[in-house]
Protein backbone atom coordinates (compact mmCIF):
# COMPACT_ATOMS: atom_id res chain seq x y z
CA UNK A 1 0.00 0.00 0.00
CA UNK A 2 1.28 3.66 -0.42
CA UNK A 3 2.53 5.42 2.12
CA UNK A 4 -0.02 8.26 1.79
CA UNK A 5 -3.50 7.63 1.77
CA UNK A 6 -6.57 8.01 3.60
CA UNK A 7 -8.82 5.43 5.38
CA UNK A 8 -13.16 6.32 6.08
CA UNK A 9 -13.95 3.76 9.12
CA UNK A 10 -17.03 2.10 8.55
CA UNK A 11 -18.57 4.45 11.76
CA UNK A 12 -21.85 3.54 11.17
CA UNK A 13 -23.81 7.04 11.23
CA UNK A 14 -21.00 8.87 12.35
CA UNK A 15 -17.46 9.75 11.56
CA UNK A 16 -14.03 7.88 11.71
CA UNK A 17 -11.24 8.73 9.69
CA UNK A 18 -7.18 7.63 9.86
CA UNK A 19 -5.40 9.96 7.34
CA UNK A 20 -1.56 8.89 6.38
CA UNK A 21 0.48 11.92 5.81
CA UNK A 22 3.94 12.51 4.31
CA UNK A 23 5.50 15.92 3.44
CA UNK A 24 9.06 16.04 2.45
CA UNK A 25 10.13 12.66 3.86
CA UNK A 26 8.46 12.95 6.99
CA UNK A 27 5.29 10.73 7.62
CA UNK A 28 2.58 11.16 10.60
CA UNK A 29 -0.90 9.42 11.08
CA UNK A 30 -3.80 11.98 11.90
CA UNK A 31 -7.10 10.33 13.45
CA UNK A 32 -10.13 12.12 13.13
CA UNK A 33 -13.09 11.30 15.38
CA UNK A 34 -14.00 7.98 16.53
CA UNK A 35 -17.30 6.39 15.57
CA UNK A 36 -20.15 6.28 18.09
CA UNK A 37 -19.58 2.66 19.67
CA UNK A 38 -17.16 1.48 22.35
CA UNK A 39 -17.18 -2.17 20.94
CA UNK A 40 -15.06 -3.02 18.24
CA UNK A 41 -17.62 -5.56 17.10
CA UNK A 42 -19.76 -2.61 16.54
CA UNK A 43 -16.86 -0.28 15.81
CA UNK A 44 -13.91 -1.43 13.49
CA UNK A 45 -12.00 2.29 14.26
CA UNK A 46 -10.98 0.54 17.69
CA UNK A 47 -9.22 -2.08 16.30
CA UNK A 48 -7.98 -0.48 13.17
CA UNK A 49 -6.25 2.96 15.17
CA UNK A 50 -3.91 0.23 17.22
CA UNK A 51 -2.24 -0.91 14.12
CA UNK A 52 -0.91 2.43 13.68
CA UNK A 53 0.47 3.60 16.70
CA UNK A 54 2.07 6.03 18.14
CA UNK A 55 -0.63 8.89 16.17
CA UNK A 56 0.70 12.23 15.65
CA UNK A 57 -2.56 13.82 16.03
CA UNK A 58 -6.13 12.63 17.46
CA UNK A 59 -8.78 15.07 16.78
CA UNK A 60 -11.84 14.90 18.16
CA UNK A 61 -14.12 17.52 16.52
CA UNK A 62 -17.39 17.95 19.20
CA UNK A 63 -19.42 15.95 21.59
CA UNK A 64 -21.72 14.62 19.71
CA UNK A 65 -21.46 11.02 20.70
CA UNK A 66 -21.38 9.60 16.98
CA UNK A 67 -18.04 11.19 16.65
CA UNK A 68 -16.88 10.66 20.03
CA UNK A 69 -17.23 7.35 21.72
CA UNK A 70 -13.97 5.68 19.60
CA UNK A 71 -11.71 8.86 21.05
CA UNK A 72 -12.93 8.30 24.55
CA UNK A 73 -12.28 4.46 24.48
CA UNK A 74 -9.04 4.44 22.54
CA UNK A 75 -7.93 7.10 25.94
CA UNK A 76 -9.54 4.71 28.54
CA UNK A 77 -7.49 1.59 26.78
CA UNK A 78 -4.44 3.66 27.05
CA UNK A 79 -5.02 5.87 29.81
CA UNK A 80 -2.10 4.89 31.50
CA UNK A 81 0.50 3.93 28.89
CA UNK A 82 3.57 5.62 29.43
CA UNK A 83 4.36 6.98 26.58
CA UNK A 84 1.27 7.52 25.77
CA UNK A 85 1.03 6.72 22.25
CA UNK A 86 -0.18 10.05 20.59
CA UNK A 87 1.34 13.28 20.70
CA UNK A 88 -1.30 15.76 20.26
CA UNK A 89 -4.90 15.70 21.12
CA UNK A 90 -6.93 18.60 19.67
CA UNK A 91 -10.45 18.39 21.83
CA UNK A 92 -11.92 22.00 22.20
CA UNK A 93 -15.30 20.07 24.03
CA UNK A 94 -12.35 18.24 26.63
CA UNK A 95 -13.92 20.03 29.37
CA UNK A 96 -17.72 19.27 29.07
CA UNK A 97 -17.09 15.71 28.04
CA UNK A 98 -17.79 12.87 31.30
CA UNK A 99 -15.41 10.56 31.72
CA UNK A 100 -15.59 7.45 34.42
CA UNK A 101 -12.39 6.69 35.98
CA UNK A 102 -13.68 3.78 38.15
CA UNK A 103 -15.99 0.99 38.36
CA UNK A 104 -16.24 1.28 41.99
CA UNK A 105 -19.68 2.82 43.13
CA UNK A 106 -17.96 3.94 46.63
CA UNK A 107 -15.15 6.38 44.83
CA UNK A 108 -15.57 9.67 42.79
CA UNK A 109 -16.43 7.91 39.45
CA UNK A 110 -17.11 10.84 36.92
CA UNK A 111 -14.36 13.02 35.97
CA UNK A 112 -14.24 14.99 32.73
CA UNK A 113 -11.86 14.12 29.43
CA UNK A 114 -9.70 17.39 30.28
CA UNK A 115 -9.02 15.81 33.95
CA UNK A 116 -8.04 12.69 32.36
CA UNK A 117 -5.65 14.31 29.41
CA UNK A 118 -4.07 16.58 31.95
CA UNK A 119 -3.22 13.41 34.20
CA UNK A 120 -1.62 12.15 30.81
CA UNK A 121 0.41 15.40 29.88
CA UNK A 122 2.08 15.25 33.53
CA UNK A 123 3.85 11.65 32.55
CA UNK A 124 4.28 12.33 28.73
CA UNK A 125 4.89 14.30 25.95
CA UNK A 126 0.96 15.01 25.12
CA UNK A 127 0.19 18.64 23.76
CA UNK A 128 -3.50 19.00 24.49
CA UNK A 129 -4.49 21.76 26.30
CA UNK A 130 -4.75 24.86 24.34
CA UNK A 131 -8.10 25.41 22.47
CA UNK A 132 -7.67 24.83 18.79
CA UNK A 133 -9.85 27.78 16.42
CA UNK A 134 -9.97 29.49 13.00
CA UNK A 135 -6.81 29.97 12.37
CA UNK A 136 -4.50 28.19 14.55
CA UNK A 137 -1.51 26.62 12.92
CA UNK A 138 0.98 24.45 14.49
CA UNK A 139 4.20 25.32 12.84
CA UNK A 140 5.41 22.15 15.12
CA UNK A 141 3.77 19.30 12.33
CA UNK A 142 6.53 18.61 9.58
CA UNK A 143 4.04 15.68 7.76
CA UNK A 144 1.63 18.21 6.86
CA UNK A 145 0.14 21.43 6.74
CA UNK A 146 -2.77 21.66 9.00
CA UNK A 147 -4.99 25.02 9.32
CA UNK A 148 -8.07 25.05 11.62
CA UNK A 149 -10.47 27.11 10.26
CA UNK A 150 -13.62 26.27 12.59
CA UNK A 151 -14.77 27.16 15.51
CA UNK A 152 -14.51 30.67 14.39
CA UNK A 153 -13.55 33.17 17.79
CA UNK A 154 -16.95 34.91 18.18
CA UNK A 155 -19.24 31.19 17.73
CA UNK A 156 -16.78 29.37 20.03
CA UNK A 157 -16.99 32.75 22.81
CA UNK A 158 -20.72 31.94 22.62
CA UNK A 159 -20.32 28.72 22.81
CA UNK A 160 -18.48 28.55 26.12
CA UNK A 161 -20.31 32.24 27.75
CA UNK A 162 -23.77 30.12 26.99
CA UNK A 163 -23.03 26.33 28.17
CA UNK A 164 -25.08 25.16 30.68
CA UNK A 165 -24.68 22.06 32.99
CA UNK A 166 -27.84 20.46 30.79
CA UNK A 167 -26.33 20.56 27.76
CA UNK A 168 -23.25 17.78 29.05
CA UNK A 169 -22.14 15.04 27.42
CA UNK A 170 -25.58 13.24 28.03
CA UNK A 171 -27.16 15.51 25.90
CA UNK A 172 -25.81 14.69 21.97
CA UNK A 173 -27.12 14.55 18.48
CA UNK A 174 -28.45 10.72 19.13
CA UNK A 175 -30.88 11.61 21.86
CA UNK A 176 -31.57 15.23 20.54
CA UNK A 177 -34.66 13.97 19.25
CA UNK A 178 -34.07 16.34 16.11
CA UNK A 179 -34.64 14.25 13.44
CA UNK A 180 -35.85 15.64 9.85
CA UNK A 181 -39.20 14.34 8.80
CA UNK A 182 -37.66 15.66 5.17
CA UNK A 183 -40.56 14.93 2.54
CA UNK A 184 -39.27 12.71 -0.28
CA UNK A 185 -37.43 14.56 -2.73
CA UNK A 186 -36.39 11.73 -4.92
CA UNK A 187 -38.44 12.52 -7.77
CA UNK A 188 -37.12 16.53 -7.50
CA UNK A 189 -34.71 17.38 -10.15
CA UNK A 190 -31.53 18.32 -8.24
CA UNK A 191 -31.66 22.22 -10.10
CA UNK A 192 -34.61 22.68 -8.15
CA UNK A 193 -33.31 20.94 -4.99
CA UNK A 194 -29.92 23.22 -4.70
CA UNK A 195 -31.70 26.35 -5.09
CA UNK A 196 -33.75 25.51 -1.69
CA UNK A 197 -32.86 28.68 0.51
CA UNK A 198 -30.50 27.06 3.40
CA UNK A 199 -31.52 28.18 7.31
CA UNK A 200 -28.28 29.46 9.22
CA UNK A 201 -26.94 27.57 12.14
CA UNK A 202 -28.76 28.57 15.20
CA UNK A 203 -26.91 29.59 18.19
CA UNK A 204 -29.92 29.75 20.68
CA UNK A 205 -30.60 25.47 19.95
CA UNK A 206 -27.85 23.72 21.86
CA UNK A 207 -27.71 20.69 19.02
CA UNK A 208 -26.78 23.14 16.23
CA UNK A 209 -24.17 25.31 18.56
CA UNK A 210 -22.81 21.78 19.50
CA UNK A 211 -22.32 21.54 15.89
CA UNK A 212 -21.05 25.03 14.97
CA UNK A 213 -18.45 24.76 17.23
CA UNK A 214 -17.07 21.44 15.14
CA UNK A 215 -13.51 21.98 14.65
CA UNK A 216 -12.78 21.97 10.66
CA UNK A 217 -9.38 21.89 9.04
CA UNK A 218 -7.69 22.08 5.90
CA UNK A 219 -4.81 19.63 5.97
CA UNK A 220 -2.61 19.29 2.91
CA UNK A 221 0.17 16.96 2.36
CA UNK A 222 2.61 16.14 -0.59
CA UNK A 223 -0.01 13.31 -1.99
CA UNK A 224 -3.89 14.93 -0.90
CA UNK A 225 -5.41 17.99 0.14
CA UNK A 226 -8.77 17.30 2.14
CA UNK A 227 -11.35 20.05 3.64
CA UNK A 228 -12.41 18.06 6.60
CA UNK A 229 -15.92 19.82 7.42
CA UNK A 230 -16.54 17.81 10.90
CA UNK A 231 -20.34 18.75 11.53
CA UNK A 232 -19.74 22.61 11.02
CA UNK A 233 -22.02 24.65 9.42
CA UNK A 234 -21.45 26.19 6.13
CA UNK A 235 -21.36 29.81 6.69
CA UNK A 236 -19.00 29.49 9.53
CA UNK A 237 -16.65 27.57 7.34
CA UNK A 238 -17.45 30.58 4.29
CA UNK A 239 -16.90 33.25 6.12
CA UNK A 240 -13.52 31.84 6.98
CA UNK A 241 -12.33 31.03 3.82
CA UNK A 242 -13.73 34.82 2.64
CA UNK A 243 -11.45 36.37 5.19
CA UNK A 244 -8.46 34.10 3.70
CA UNK A 245 -9.13 35.49 0.23
CA UNK A 246 -11.00 32.78 -1.38
CA UNK A 247 -14.04 33.65 -3.73
CA UNK A 248 -15.53 32.64 -7.09
CA UNK A 249 -12.27 33.67 -8.59
CA UNK A 250 -9.80 32.69 -6.36
CA UNK A 251 -11.11 29.59 -5.26
CA UNK A 252 -9.79 26.82 -2.75
CA UNK A 253 -8.26 23.87 -4.73
CA UNK A 254 -8.62 20.94 -2.32
CA UNK A 255 -8.97 17.11 -3.47
CA UNK A 256 -10.86 15.69 -1.15
CA UNK A 257 -14.39 17.45 0.66
CA UNK A 258 -15.37 15.40 3.85
CA UNK A 259 -18.96 16.78 3.91
CA UNK A 260 -20.39 18.32 7.10
CA UNK A 261 -22.77 16.32 8.87
CA UNK A 262 -22.83 13.31 7.12
CA UNK A 263 -24.61 14.85 3.79
CA UNK A 264 -26.85 17.34 5.98
CA UNK A 265 -28.49 19.46 3.69
CA UNK A 266 -28.55 22.71 6.31
CA UNK A 267 -24.86 22.26 6.79
CA UNK A 268 -23.86 22.65 3.09
CA UNK A 269 -24.42 25.19 0.63
CA UNK A 270 -24.42 26.87 -2.86
CA UNK A 271 -22.37 29.71 -1.63
CA UNK A 272 -19.37 27.60 -0.13
CA UNK A 273 -19.36 25.15 -2.95
CA UNK A 274 -19.23 28.40 -5.13
CA UNK A 275 -15.39 28.83 -3.82
CA UNK A 276 -14.53 25.56 -3.46
CA UNK A 277 -12.44 23.81 -6.78
CA UNK A 278 -13.01 20.17 -6.12
CA UNK A 279 -14.57 17.00 -7.72
CA UNK A 280 -13.95 14.44 -4.71
CA UNK A 281 -16.70 14.21 -1.96
CA UNK A 282 -16.78 11.89 1.47
CA UNK A 283 -19.74 11.59 2.67
CA UNK A 284 -19.99 9.04 5.85
CA UNK A 285 -22.95 7.55 6.94
CA UNK A 286 -24.91 4.21 6.82
CA UNK A 287 -27.86 6.12 6.58
CA UNK A 288 -29.07 5.11 9.92
CA UNK A 289 -30.58 6.60 12.92
CA UNK A 290 -33.82 7.94 11.45
CA UNK A 291 -31.68 11.47 10.25
CA UNK A 292 -32.03 9.90 6.50
CA UNK A 293 -28.50 11.00 5.37
CA UNK A 294 -27.11 11.68 3.17
CA UNK A 295 -30.30 14.07 2.03
CA UNK A 296 -30.43 14.23 -1.59
CA UNK A 297 -30.93 17.96 -1.18
CA UNK A 298 -27.00 18.30 -0.24
CA UNK A 299 -25.86 15.98 -3.19
CA UNK A 300 -27.58 18.80 -5.42
CA UNK A 301 -25.71 21.44 -4.25
CA UNK A 302 -22.73 19.83 -4.80
CA UNK A 303 -23.91 18.82 -8.15
CA UNK A 304 -26.23 21.76 -9.62
CA UNK A 305 -24.25 24.93 -7.19
CA UNK A 306 -24.03 27.87 -10.01
CA UNK A 307 -20.20 27.46 -10.39
CA UNK A 308 -20.43 23.80 -11.24
CA UNK A 309 -18.11 22.72 -14.32
CA UNK A 310 -20.30 20.23 -15.86
CA UNK A 311 -17.56 19.23 -18.00
CA UNK A 312 -15.53 17.85 -14.66
CA UNK A 313 -16.98 14.13 -13.19
CA UNK A 314 -18.08 14.98 -9.38
CA UNK A 315 -17.17 11.81 -7.44
CA UNK A 316 -19.02 10.38 -4.49
CA UNK A 317 -17.20 8.25 -1.77
CA UNK A 318 -19.28 6.19 0.57
CA UNK A 319 -18.09 4.57 3.15
CA UNK A 320 -20.99 2.32 3.16
CA UNK A 321 -22.67 0.02 -0.05
CA UNK A 322 -25.32 2.50 -1.24
CA UNK A 323 -27.90 -0.31 -1.21
CA UNK A 324 -27.09 -0.33 2.72
CA UNK A 325 -27.43 3.43 3.00
CA UNK A 326 -30.42 3.56 1.20
CA UNK A 327 -32.30 0.80 2.83
CA UNK A 328 -31.92 2.62 6.19
CA UNK A 329 -33.26 5.42 4.67
CA UNK A 330 -36.07 3.94 3.06
CA UNK A 331 -35.82 5.56 -0.15
CA UNK A 332 -33.65 5.87 -2.16
CA UNK A 333 -30.75 8.97 -3.27
CA UNK A 334 -30.79 9.23 -6.71
CA UNK A 335 -32.83 8.89 -9.64
CA UNK A 336 -31.81 7.45 -12.83
CA UNK A 337 -34.22 9.02 -15.37
CA UNK A 338 -33.85 12.52 -13.89
CA UNK A 339 -29.88 12.68 -12.44
CA UNK A 340 -28.59 10.69 -15.57
CA UNK A 341 -26.87 14.06 -17.14
CA UNK A 342 -25.06 15.25 -14.46
CA UNK A 343 -22.09 13.94 -14.81
CA UNK A 344 -21.05 12.07 -11.34
CA UNK A 345 -19.95 8.56 -9.90
CA UNK A 346 -20.30 6.78 -6.92
CA UNK A 347 -17.77 5.14 -5.43
CA UNK A 348 -18.46 2.27 -2.33
CA UNK A 349 -16.68 -0.31 -0.19
CA UNK A 350 -18.18 -3.93 -1.67
CA UNK A 351 -18.73 -4.85 1.80
CA UNK A 352 -20.14 -3.44 5.12
CA UNK A 353 -17.26 -3.71 7.49
CA UNK A 354 -14.60 -3.02 4.41
CA UNK A 355 -12.56 -0.13 5.24
CA UNK A 356 -13.18 2.59 2.36
CA UNK A 357 -9.32 3.62 0.76
CA UNK A 358 -8.84 6.91 -0.60
CA UNK A 359 -5.61 6.98 -2.64
CA UNK A 360 -2.90 9.87 -3.30
CA UNK A 361 -4.19 12.03 -5.98
CA UNK A 362 -0.53 12.07 -6.79
CA UNK A 363 0.96 9.04 -7.16
CA UNK A 364 -2.12 6.87 -9.35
Amino acid sequence: MQESYIQVMPARHGDALILHCSKNGNRGIIAIDGGPYPNPRFNPFIKEIEKHLPIDLMVATHFDDDHLVGIKRFIENHRNDNPFPVKRIWANCAKHISFDLSEDLSSKKASKMADVLWEISQTSQLDWEKYRLNGFVDETISFADIEVINPRIDIFEHFIASYKEEYGCGYTEENLSNKKDKKSDINVDMHELANRPKAPGNVDKPSELINMVSVSMLICCDAFSLLALGDSFSQEIYKSLVERGYSKINKLHVDYVKMPHHGSAENISNELLDIIDCDNYIITTDGSKGFKHPHREALANVLCHPERDYSRVVHFYFNYPLETIEKNREEALFNAELDNNLNFECHEPQETERILILPSCYNT
